[in-house]
């Protein structure tokens, strides 16, 4: 069982970045789903109204959050988030930071709505049930297997890439789905529990390359005939770190499965 790939998604929806190695906070790996884009109702956007959102590039240079798209970059000093603002993601409160207004009519463009871009506010943090989180959707971590993706692509008449479920963590050495069976696992130093299956919806049905929707709804509709479970339509886990520390890909994993009922 080894790693096959670690990601952050720092602006939510917009595109991932690989990296070899990632501090690990009590809200997930450090800047994943750190920054978010608001509408003018002050609703968080996500890639399943917005999927332009998916080909925004994220990257970081020095204090610099760089984002890029079309060929044109916008780079935002960390520091000049200053104008503390209430919003509202999956119409559940929570609070960050705004940026400058310059940045804010850049992204209006690119969505052809107004819009801004803000970052969490660490003094005022998210909560599920006991869990500081960011802007992710739920829990801090997600971790999915190659396996599982390989058998789902098995069942379809084109085969996607694994990105489609921007998971956090990529493993590969289980068999497919034995994922959900997990209760515990160890990367290098640090320690994570599963807490939840992750139930699928229609953002995998974007293709992220190109933005657009695949018109039969796949691979949601051949996931949810071939693979459902607990009349749910599930792929990967949910994880909370219980154990901080610094990963890297190379890190040896170990795993600790739920106990038969």
């Amino acid at each position: 069982m080894k790693i096959d790939s670690l990601h952050i998604y720092p602006l939510k929806s917009a595109k991932g970045i690989a990296v070899q190695t990632t501090e690990v906070e009590n809200i997930g790996f450090k800047y994943d789903r750190y920054f978010a884009i608001l509408n003018s109702e002050k609703e968080v956007l996500t890639a399943r109204e917005f999927p332009t959102l998916l080909k925004i590039k994220t990257q970081f240079k020095e204090d610099n959050l760089v984002l890029e798209y079309g060929g044109n970059r916008k780079s935002i000093d960390l520091n000049d988030f200053l104008n503390p603002i209430e919003v509202a993601i999956f119409k559940e409160p929570a609070s960050g930071k705004e940026a400058p207004l310059s940045v804010n009519n850049w992204l209006s463009s690119i969505l052809e709505i107004d819009c801004s871009l803000i970052k969490i506010n660490t003094d005022n943090l998210r909560q599920t049930g006991h869990n500081a989180i960011s802007f992710c959707d739920l829990y801090p971590i997600h971790l999915i297997t190659q396996e599982s993706v390989n058998a789902l692509n098995k069942k379809l008449a084109t085969a996607i890439e694994i990105d489609r479920f921007r998971a956090n963590i990529i493993i590969s050495g289980l068999k497919p789905f034995e994922e959900n069976t997990i209760a515990k696992i160890t990367v290098g130093q640090c320690e994570f529990v599963s807490v939840l299956k992750t139930e699928r919806c229609t953002l995998i049905t974007i293709d992220p390359k190109t933005g657009e929707k695949d018109k039969k709804q796949e691979p949601l509709r051949t996931l949810a005939k071939e693979f459902r479970t607990d009349k749910k339509v599930e792929m990967g886990i949910y994880l909370i770190p219980t154990k901080l520390g610094t990963i890297h890909a190379t890190d040896p994993i170990t795993v600790e499965m739920k106990m038969k009922e």
